[in-house]
């Protein structure tokens, strides 16, 4: 039996300090596992400074919040994979581990008055470092790389065709 440690709305942690987000409408929700990358935040911080990004591993659907909890708890979560979301998770992950991130409702509110605040990973006294990464959002040439695996396409004659290529890899 695995614990819900911390929960704060549809976000929970485990006691092993996995995160997971509960996902899609009350009566039809899944389960997504979720990777954090910065180490000595609270779950609060986690969570107000989206320091989480998909990690691709989904649960089947549940007919209500507490059934998905309930689920997750007595071990009865079926995991697989979903690709699309993984890469999609990676994307995020790049772009928010940079050491000047600032959510966009944080640099609203602080472009409206609120306080700047620190974020909990710079160290006090210390200049942050000029991280370079690079973020490579996709471009209009390179969509179909992250096409969602439920759309569908249209071949040129009008017909519609469906992706043949699963993204559902069932864990093992």
């Amino acid at each position: 039996m695995v614990r819900i440690r911390h929960r704060q709305g549809r976000h929970f942690m485990d006691e092993e300090g996995r995160m997971f987000w509960i996902n899609g409408p009350e009566a039809f929700c899944y389960l997504s596992e979720q990777r954090q990358w910065r180490s000595g935040l609270t779950f609060l911080e986690i969570l107000e400074w989206k320091q989480c990004a998909p990690s691709g591993l989904v649960s089947q659907r549940f007919a209500s919040l507490v059934q998905a909890c309930e689920a997750f708890e007595h071990n009865q979560v079926i995991w697989s994979h979903d690709l699309y979301l993984r890469r999609m998770g990676d994307q995020m992950a790049l772009h928010r581990s940079l050491d000047d991130y600032r959510p966009t409702a944080m640099k609203l509110a602080e472009a409206a008055g609120a306080r700047v605040l620190p974020a909990p990973w710079a160290v006090a006294g210390q200049s942050q470092a000029q991280v370079v990464l690079c973020c490579e959002w996709p471009a209009p040439s390179r969509s179909q790389d992250l096409t969602h695996p439920k759309r569908r396409r249209r071949k040129r004659s009008g017909s519609p065709v469906l992706q043949t290529a699963s993204f559902m890899e069932p864990v093992r």
